[in-house]
């Protein structure tokens, strides 16, 4: 905690760092059961995003059928889990913030895409957000740095 208290830059950008490997892990454990619930692998509500039901709202515009819809409900599985990992390395310190926020961003940008192919406008405020979040989060880890806050020395 000692070394906490002298670099509270640091422990600030890895709160920062930790808030987003555990925002992707949730978000991959609730596709997860949610894709296993379309699936007919289990009926779960607890811990369900309900965004396979979402998805086929959104891509109905293209009248994509449920096969498609759980594929794409998987991709972004896939790439959640992917974030989620990368942002734990991260926040162990076993890799760099800003390769886990790259990704983040990207995953952010990729959805904010499909929201406009989908013409599901309504959807991407909360990505744009979720962008922005990001961006600022990958300032403080570059521009903060890991003494800031410290008491000066005398």
């Amino acid at each position: 905690m000692e070394a906490a208290i002298a670099q509270p830059g640091l422990l600030f950008k890895r709160v920062l760092i930790g808030f987003w490997a555990l925002f992707f892990s949730l978000v991959a454990l609730t596709n997860l059961i949610d894709l296993l619930d379309a699936l007919g692998a289990f009926d779960w509500t607890f811990l369900n995003s309900q965004n396979y039901e979402y998805l086929r709202s959104v891509v109905v515009v293209y009248d994509v059928g449920a096969p498609l819809t759980k594929v794409l409900l998987a991709g972004a599985l896939l790439i959640e889990t992917v974030g989620a990992v990368l942002f734990w390395r991260a926040a162990l310190g076993a890799a760099r913030p800003l390769v886990a926020l790259s990704w983040g961003a990207l995953v952010w940008i990729a959805f904010i895409v499909m929201t406009e192919f989908f013409v599901a406008y309504k959807a991407e405020s909360v990505f744009r957000e979720l962008l922005t979040m990001t961006i600022a989060t990958a300032l403080a880890v570059a521009l903060i740095r890991d003494d800031a806050g410290a008491a000066a020395e005398a």
